[in-house]
């Protein structure tokens, strides 16, 4: 059976039990016995403690809270984690075929406009389009001058054999990348400071000259610009390092239009700007959007795993429920884990393939946040009912929990804000300093918190094994597995979200981190993806308490029995004795 002391919770019963029986037999024979009173008067007669002895026996050995996997035989505990195994080890290599990296990234140079705009938009293909070579101009003007504007235009149709965007793609980012003119072998005059001014349209098949504006703002960025150490991305070397200039949550339209201009003096504020920056050689943008495949095989997974976790979850809450005790507290998270997983199942992807619906991005937030939280929080009881009160700590669960929930908390706050903003302003100045610091505290926590849940488990794997001959060693050996398993999957959900947040800011943490680049991960997550769903399901059916077998005619009337736990608590390793009096 799974954690407790059933047996010693047994014992302490029918020893005080049968001292009580003892005194009221002694009663009985006409001796006085002290404490004793109104109390032994349902024990006058020895038959009837004999028979309140041996129903509380069964009572106790069917009713015990915590025997759910001693009901599982070793055959289908084993088989049942192959399985599981083998379904994760699948999705993990199907994943790595079909949708080797979750993101796909085109980059665009920036084709230089002097001419005047149509339709307020300067555009780089067609039958409007501006020079690709400004240097055949013949116009002699430094490169960040007021009249001069970049545009990209994403995806090019030349070239190409790409229609447009898929709305499997999800997210886009923009991120700006410039080469710097060089004088006499060294860079011409640069600052810390770059201000650009942005506008960001859509473009339809029905009016391709006339884009529809998203945004339009003033954009402050910090360079960090050398000649000596370039900065390098996808073969191709850079002067200055990666600037996220919009972020799009949802590709509706299929083809997005970027005019650009590094100003000399701004209107809205009427001061100069970029006076000591330099002139740009070339300026490129990299575009980053999710796969659509990867969001195809993710959706696939949501859709496949909903009914059958939601099914599972049904005949747990239903056989816990069938019980004449309450749920534990280990029972209880478990139902949590799995009501978070189920949410994060609803495919409510779907909802951005019929509309614009850039939000969806906040609601993902709160349910990977809502799941992380009741994972740490099951693998906290799970370790604790090994565990004795008291012994090592006595504050440690408290703190533990009080950790978990300030930490999501504050990550979910972060991440809801930062989106927030960029869905209503997608060239809103991006938060790159407080996005890399919040991140290297998030991973400081989640390190404590792996450290702290590696020490209890090891002295819930000492507790198992120093158990002895009280429990069977098939039941031991089946409780170190849980665990074992459990910590496994908790290690792989933290290194994947570790790698999800180095994805979002690969492109902005380069000139802290140096090259970075992280590829060939779609498979990892996906399988992680797919871990969380099969995991949960397996420990809902190890953890499925069997209906009680139907009482005997002469069923035990618990009011009767002096010793019997009337309350049990929701700790499934310790049962509270009260004695009544009648």
């Amino acid at each position: 059976m799974i954690g407790g002391n059933e047996n010693d919770c047994m014992k302490m019963v029918l020893q005080q039990t049968r001292m009580w029986a003892k005194k009221c037999l002694n009663v009985g024979n006409g001796k006085r016995v002290a404490g004793t009173g109104s109390l032994c008067s349902v024990f006058l007669k020895c038959k009837q403690t004999v028979v309140a002895l041996k129903e509380l026996t069964l009572y106790l050995k069917q009713d015990m809270p915590d025997n759910a996997t001693k009901r599982t035989s070793t055959v289908a505990f084993i088989s049942l984690w192959t399985f599981a195994t083998v379904i994760v080890a699948g999705v993990m290599f199907i994943g790595g075929e079909i949708a080797p990296t979750p993101w796909t990234q085109i980059t665009v140079r920036g084709t230089k406009c002097v001419e005047s705009p149509v339709n307020g938009w300067y555009f780089s293909e067609g039958k409007h389009s501006c020079l690709n070579d400004f240097d055949s101009t013949g116009i002699k003007t430094t490169s960040h001058a007021d009249n001069i504007y970049y545009t990209f235009q994403v995806p090019q149709v030349k070239g190409s054999s790409v229609s447009g965007f898929s709305r499997w793609q999800w997210r886009l980012y923009g991120v700006l990348r410039l080469r710097l003119l060089l004088n006499d072998g060294h860079l011409s005059r640069h600052s810390n400071s770059l201000v650009l001014k942005s506008r960001l349209g859509y473009i339809s098949d029905d009016d391709p000259y006339n884009p529809t504006l998203i945004d339009t703002n003033y954009q402050k960025r910090k360079l960090y610009c050398s000649f000596i150490e370039k900065h390098k991305f996808d073969g191709e070397t850079y002067n200055c390092s990666p600037q996220v200039v919009f972020v799009l949550y949802s590709l509706y339209h299929d083809r997005y239009l970027i005019n650009m201009m590094i100003p000399h003096h701004r209107d809205d504020t009427n001061e100069w700007i970029n006076r000591n920056f330099g002139r740009v050689k070339d300026a490129y943008i990299s575009f980053f959007s999710q796969a659509g495949w990867y969001t195809v095989m993710l959706v696939s997974l949501q859709t496949i795993f909903l009914p059958i976790l939601a099914v599972v979850l049904w005949r747990f809450r239903k056989c816990v429920s069938d019980l004449e005790r309450p749920p534990t507290h280990l029972e209880c998270v478990l139902a949590l884990l799995a009501v978070a997983i189920t949410i994060m199942n609803c495919p409510l992807e779907f909802v951005a393939l019929i509309v614009n619906y850039p939000w969806l991005i906040v609601v993902n937030d709160i349910r990977h946040n809502f799941f992380y939280a009741s994972f740490m929080t099951f693998f906290l009881y799970l370790t604790d009912k090994h565990l004795k009160p008291g012994v090592s700590c006595p504050h440690a669960k408290e703190a533990i929990n009080m950790s978990i929930r300030i930490g999501n908390l504050a990550i979910l706050i972060v991440d809801i804000i930062e989106h927030i903003v960029i869905i209503l302003h997608p060239l809103a100045v991006t938060f790159e300093s407080m996005h890399f610091s919040m991140s290297m505290l998030f991973f400081s926590m989640l390190g404590c918190y792996l450290t702290c849940i590696t020490v209890r488990t090891c002295s819930a794997l000492t507790a198992i094994i120093k158990k002895g001959l009280v429990h069977e060693e098939e039941t031991r050996c089946q409780e170190m597995v849980v665990l074992i398993i459990t910590w496994i999957c908790f290690f792989m959900t933290a290194a994947d979200f570790i790698i999800k947040r180095l994805h979002d800011g690969m492109w902005m943490w380069d000139y802290r981190l140096g090259e970075l680049e992280i590829k060939n991960t779609g498979g990892y997550q996906l399988g992680v993806y797919c871990m969380w769903n099969v995991f949960t399901c397996v420990l809902l059916v190890v953890y499925t308490p069997l209906r009680k077998p139907p009482q005997p005619q002469g069923s035990l009337e618990m009011a009767r029995v002096v010793g019997v736990p009337l309350q049990t608590r929701q700790s499934p390793s310790f049962v509270d004795l009260r004695v009544t009096t009648l």
